[in-house]
C-alpha cells in the first residue's frame, strides 16, 4: 500500500478486508476507487483496485447464471412427448389445455411465463405434452413431435431435425390425430395391463418383453399373443402388430 494514501482511505481499507460478502466488497472497492491519489504514484494502486472489482464482478455473474441453470426445473419424459411452441397469442396453451385440461388461456401477450408439463390422452394412449413461453423453445429440442401453432421459417429451420406439424388451419382432433400418426408407434397390450404398451412399429415380442421389464428377457420361455380371435405360442423374434394382446412365462 502506498504511504501516501489518506486516512480514510486506510479505514476503508481494512473495512474492504474485513467484508465478507461479494456485493459488499465490490462497494467498497468502488468507494477506495474514489479515495485513491490521483497523481502519477497512484497509478498501479487505481489498477489493481480496478481488476479487484472486475474480478468479483465477474465472479458473482458467473454464480448467478450457474444459480439460475440449478432453478431452472428440468422436465422428465414419461410418455411420447409434445412440445407445443410458436408467438405470442398464438393459442398455444389453449391448445395445451384442450389436450389436458390443464393451463389458463389469457388474452395478453407472454401470458405463460413458466414452462408446462401435462398428460394427455389419444385414445386410451397416453401423451406428455409441454407448454413454452414464447420466449423459450428450449424444451423442444428434447420434443419427439413439435407442434407449431403457425408457419415460421426460422423455428422450422431451427428444429429442422425434428418432426414438426404446423397447427393452422387444422382442428384439434385433426392434429392430435397427425401427432400420432407421426410418431409411427403401435399400441400392445398385456391381460393385466391397463395402459397399452406403445412400441415402434415392427417391433418384436423381445422388445415387449424388455419393456414390461429387462428381466423378461433373461428368463424368457415363450409368450402368448392374442391377435384377434386367433392365439399364438410365439417366440422372441415374433413380430407384433397394433392391438396385439400378450402374455410372457418366464422362469425368473
Amino acid at each position: 500500500m502506498p504511504a501516501n494514501v489518506t486516512p480514510e482511505f486506510n479505514k476503508k481499507y481494512r473495512e474492504y478486508q474485513d467484508a465478507k460478502s461479494g456485493p459488499q466488497k465490490i462497494r467498497l472497492l468502488r468507494e477506495l476507487v474514489s479515495l485513491a491519489p490521483k497523481h502519477k504514484g497512484g497509478e498501479n494502486l487505481m489498477a489493481q483496485l480496478k481488476r479487484s472489482i472486475s474480478r468479483l464482478e465477474n465472479k458473482q455473474e458467473s454464480e448467478r447464471k450457474a444459480k439460475k441453470a440449478r432453478s431452472k426445473k428440468g422436465i422428465k419424459k414419461v410418455a411420447p412427448l409434445i412440445v407445443i411452441i410458436g408467438p405470442p397469442n398464438s393459442g398455444k396453451t389453449t391448445l395445451f389445455k384442450h389436450f389436458t385440461g390443464e393451463g389458463k388461456p389469457k388474452k395478453f401477450a407472454f401470458s405463460t411465463q413458466i414452462v408446462k408439463t401435462a398428460m394427455g390422452w389419444f385414445e386410451d394412449a397416453k401423451l406428455q405434452f409441454i407448454d413454452c413461453p414464447s420466449f423459450d423453445f428450449s424444451y423442444a429440442n428434447n420434443a419427439d413431435v413439435i407442434i407449431l401453432m403457425v408457419p415460421d421459417k426460422a423455428l422450422e429451420t431451427k428444429f429442422k431435425a425434428k418432426k414438426i406439424i404446423i397447427a393452422e388451419n387444422k382442428d384439434s382432433d385433426e392434429l392430435l390425430k397427425a401427432v400420432w400418426k407421426s410418431f409411427k408407434l403401435m399400441r400392445v397390450y398385456t391381460e393385466t395391463g391397463k395402459e397399452p404398451m406403445l412400441l415402434k412399429k415392427g417391433s418384436k415380442m423381445r422388445d415387449a418383453a424388455e419393456d414390461i421389464h429387462k428381466t423378461m428377457v433373461d428368463g424368457f420361455e415363450w409368450a402368448r399373443v392374442q391377435r384377434g380371435k386367433k392365439t399364438y405360442k410365439v417366440g422372441l423374434g415374433f413380430e407384433l402388430k397394433e392391438g396385439d394382446k400378450v402374455w410372457i412365462k418366464s422362469r425368473l
